[in-house]
């Protein structure tokens, strides 16, 4: 836990030391030699003891359960990804991690029609056997829990994912829905307890939900909409991505059909779902592959002893890009409820470069990497808040450009 919270430590970069040095207590050991060694402007500063006992101590009072990866109890799929969270807090049935899941969402402001589809698939999934997996917002997300709540003696269920805490109810019109996700559902957050949701975490939830599920299915969604962050994430963890097409003079299709315009696989039934996965084969392969860390420090691979550290300072950079802010006055009751991170600032001085970068003619992203000198996962990501934040447009071809203001 110390590891995992400390400065300049994200996810990417937890995974790179652990697997460098066969434990994140072997990792503890070494910082000294990795601070000398990795350079460059971020350093990793080891969260204190204190700090850590306090949060484990606010886990407690509130009854969470922390699932570490490699622990039974953690989702294979989840465990697969680049970026999978070191461990993250469970309320309610955790059980329900380990079974198949598909992750829904869609607008806050949806539609009545587009709740009603929403519903009658969440059923339809819990019917089969699946968990569905949302993130409890307003809207879609809450209609798909709701259904799931609804379904009894099935193998299904719902996991919703938070933005903040686990213990922190958000929306608050939700308190009734968060209550009996505890109790019948399961409710999950990689956040420390406590912590107010804030709209530059919402990226980091959207990536566990599409990192949960083996498809992710998107109903209603505007141009700016942070289901959209959802849906990317899963085409790049080689998830399945599904879009429920609408009127094109409804805003709130705008982003089910472009995905669909993308790529995505149209669904108007969930047996366009149930006919695209093959849950099996994929669990399989997936857990055949997963390594499993010596989180309490008994290792379960060789160290390396290469002496090149380029690829942590890399993974700090972009770690860096989506930090977990905990003292920050600002949370997401004062900002747009978009799930897009705020839009960039002034000091940002990565994102500025960028910027500086495009124009309103379109470049390839490939040049646009070799020109900043950035790791491509890095860029990725920024681009993905560019867009969303409506700073970008992305063109066919693998080009971007900037949009003017």
């Amino acid at each position: 836990m110390r590891l995992a919270r400390s400065t300049n430590v994200g996810p990417v970069t937890f995974r790179k030391l652990v697997e460098r040095f066969g434990s994140a207590r072997n990792a503890i050991d070494a910082l000294p030699d990795i601070i000398a060694r990795t350079g460059g402007k971020r350093q990793i500063v080891l969260a204190t003891r204190e700090d850590t006992i306090a949060e484990i101590e606010q886990a407690r009072a509130c009854d969470a359960k922390p699932v570490i990866i490699g622990d039974p109890e953690y989702p294979v799929m989840l465990a697969a990804i680049e970026d999978a969270p070191p461990y993250f807090y469970a309320l309610g049935r955790v059980e329900l991690l380990t079974r198949p899941t598909i992750g829904i969402v869609g607008a806050r402001n949806a539609s009545a029609n587009g709740c009603g589809f929403a519903r009658r698939l969440s059923a339809a999934l819990c019917d089969a056997g699946y968990v569905v997996a949302s993130g409890m917002a307003r809207g879609i997300d809450g209609a798909v829990h709701d259904a799931c709540l609804q379904i009894a003696n099935t193998d299904g269920g719902t996991v919703t994912v938070l933005g903040g805490g686990v213990d922190v109810i958000y929306p608050r019109e939700h308190a009734d829905l968060y209550h009996k996700l505890c109790e019948n559902g399961c409710v999950i957050s990689e956040m420390p307890p406590g912590l107010n949701p804030q709209a530059r975490h919402f990226p980091r939830r959207n990536r566990i939900i599409s990192g949960l599920s083996h498809g992710v299915v998107v109903v209603e969604a505007g141009r700016n909409s942070g289901s959209l962050i959802t849906a990317r994430f899963a085409g790049e963890q080689g998830r399945d991505v599904f879009a429920v097409p609408g009127s094109p003079t409804d805003p709130r299709a705008a982003g089910p059909n472009s995905l669909i315009r993308d790529g995505a696989i149209l669904c108007d039934s969930v047996d366009v779902i149930l006919d695209a996965l093959r849950v099996s084969e994929q669990n399989n392969h997936l857990r055949e592959g997963i390594h499993h860390f010596a989180i309490d420090g008994r290792a379960t691979t060789t160290t390396s002893s290469s002496d090149d550290f380029s690829d942590i300072t890399k993974s700090i950079e972009r770690d860096a890009q989506s930090a977990i802010i905990v003292d920050t006055p600002e949370s997401i009751d004062n900002q747009e409820e978009t799930g897009v991170p705020a839009p960039t600032r002034n000091g940002d001085r990565e994102t500025d470069h960028i910027l500086e970068l495009l124009s309103s003619s379109p470049l390839l992203i490939d040049q646009l990497i070799r020109a900043s000198g950035m790791p491509a996962d890095v860029i990725s990501t920024m681009l993905i808040e560019l867009e969303l934040a409506g700073r970008v447009e992305r063109h066919p071809g693998n080009r971007v450009s900037r949009i003017a203001e």
